[in-house]
């Protein structure tokens, strides 16, 4: 009788154990920003919790194609830009290759129309800067103030390969005595 109370007395503890000790909780599952689920331990035990998982932040110099950063003043005012857009376009009676760098994103329906004729930028809509490119000569408006600088293309980095084109843009204001600079970075994809 004493074997069969110690057996049965083993038994319970051997099951109490694994149930009590061992608990563990499955994981949730959660969507991070980008929509993709990750796996993450129930917050009832703190040891196990994963945050989740992210993509590693962009780095400064990083930008994909219809991304620009940097700004520009404009009688004391700073406008950041985000967004970049390139296209062939008629300016001065020859077609160049128009980049369109703004602070607000374009509708992808006006796209076309706006590197063609800038009825978006002209209107107030958004503010940015509008390049003309075409070989060595470079122009570029200012929007809303419509303060325009042209000359030698100047763009340091600057590449059009493959249908993307970037540069870097540095002015210091020093022709318009300081009421009109830029410091912007801009890649964008070459619209047909």
């Amino acid at each position: 009788m004493r074997r069969l109370i110690t057996g049965a007395l083993f038994f319970a503890m051997a099951a109490t154990i694994p149930a009590c000790s061992f608990k563990k909780e499955a994981p949730t599952s959660e969507a991070n920003q980008s929509g993709q689920r990750v796996s993450q331990q129930s917050p009832t035990n703190p040891e196990t919790t994963k945050p989740p998982t992210q993509a590693p932040p962009t780095q400064a110099g990083d930008l994909q194609p219809g991304q620009a950063s940097g700004s520009y003043s404009a009688k004391g005012e700073v406008v950041e830009l985000k967004y970049a857009y390139a296209g062939r376009a008629e300016r001065f009676g020859s077609e160049s290759l128009i980049v369109l760098v703004t602070d607000k994103p374009i509708p992808p329906e006006a796209v076309a129309e706006e590197i063609k004729s800038t009825p978006l930028l002209e209107g107030e809509k958004i503010r940015g800067l509008e390049y003309s490119i075409e070989e060595n000569n470079l122009w570029v408006r200012y929007h809303p103030s419509q303060y325009q600088e042209s000359g030698t293309n100047n763009l340091k980095e600057y590449k059009v390969e493959n249908n993307i084109v970037r540069g870097v843009d540095e002015n210091s204001g020093s022709l318009s005595n300081g009421k009109y600079s830029r410091s912007v970075k801009f890649v964008a994809t070459i619209m047909k």
